[in-house]
């Protein structure tokens, strides 16, 4: 993810920056903005955070201890902020999480510089400064620099985490007897040739048609997990497009196929630092594996383990680098769009 320049001077600042941190609004919610000492007396912000304020209490310490061992360029998380986003029926459990938070992370050795709460992040709610007693404003989260640079970027800020799952809903199935039909006429150029195809739609963000859609689902469906793995090589046109096309991917396939699909999105999303996206789409092949009474791609298994021990994109991309022109050319075929 692109790293870029904000201001977390003051409270205001901090709580209209969070959903461009982490890429929606939340509600009724606690935040962790944990920060790195950048050595020269300034912070760089390492990651961001979210936990449901029902369950922020409880989970305190699966908050606290993956930030513990976060760095950013081989710097540790040193402070961090906490703002409890909550309304009147959740601001208690909230409140109640924040301070558990509080302990857990003063018992890792990371000091809380500030504490905050507010109803919503909205322009011009009311927020408080716990530590300080003193009260404020919110400013419009949309204007901020750094949303102004995210979605210059790209980036989509979702107005709520729903619409991130929303993402990954499933759409109308397209039958496997496309690709079936597909298959049996391309016989040993299928493989290759369809992913020329999609490394194609991807580096020229294109939507990816029925067709291409049907026979990359095929591939997928097969299980092979070579198959799977050697699709993450896309990731030479771009993590975010390459997420993108297999989210559109994913929503018109199902059983096996599905949840391989949702795999790789995710570890695209998990590479660009959309952590929530990354979950949502976890979230997704989870339930469909569910749903279908499948084994979970180990993929999936694995990138969900990064996430809650709070590794760094930069380590997640590592998985996608044993993934070389041989490995593609062993396990898909002879290609022309890996260069």
């Amino acid at each position: 993810m692109t790293q870029h320049r904000m201001s977390l001077t003051t409270a205001a600042d901090t709580l209209a920056a969070i959903p461009a941190l982490l890429g929606h609004t939340p509600d009724n919610s606690v935040v962790t903005i944990a920060l790195a000492d950048d050595g020269n007396g300034s912070h760089l912000v390492a990651t961001t955070a979210r936990i449901d304020a029902d369950q922020a209490e409880a989970g305190a310490h699966n908050v606290a201890t993956p930030l513990s061992r976060h760095t950013v360029d081989g710097r540790p998380v040193t402070a961090v902020i906490l703002a409890a986003i909550a309304d009147t029926t959740h601001a208690g459990a909230a409140l109640l999480g924040l301070d558990a938070i509080r302990d857990a992370l003063a018992a890792a050795g990371i000091r809380t510089i500030r504490a905050l709460h507010t109803y919503s992040l909205t322009k011009g709610t009311t927020f408080t400064d716990l530590d300080r007693f003193t009260d404020g404003t919110i400013p419009d989260p949309a204007t901020t620099e750094l949303a102004t640079a995210r979605t210059a970027d790209g980036a989509v800020i979702a107005a709520s985490r729903a619409d991130i799952e929303a993402r990954y809903a499933p759409t109308a199935e397209i039958p496997e007897a496309l690709a079936l039909t597909a298959a049996a006429t391309m016989g040993a150029d299928f493989l290759p040739v369809t992913f020329d195809e999609l490394a194609a739609v991807i580096h020229a963000r294109e939507i990816p048609n029925a067709d291409l859609t049907a026979r990359v689902g095929l591939a997928l469906a097969t299980g092979h997990a070579e198959v799977r793995d050697a699709f993450m090589a896309l990731s030479i046109h771009g993590d975010a497009d390459a997420a993108d096309a297999f989210t559109r991917i994913a929503a018109a396939l199902r059983g096996t196929a599905r949840a391989n699909a949702l795999s790789i999105a995710a570890y695209f999303l998990y590479c660009t630092g959309d952590g929530a996206a990354a979950r949502a789409a976890l979230e997704a092949a989870e339930r469909t594996a569910h749903r279908a009474d499948l084994t979970l791609p180990r993929l999936a298994g694995l990138l969900s383990a990064a996430l809650a021990a709070g590794m760094e994109p930069t380590q997640v991309q590592g998985i996608g680098r044993v993934i070389t022109p041989d490995y593609v050319a062993d396990h898909i075929g002879a290609v022309q769009s890996y260069t």
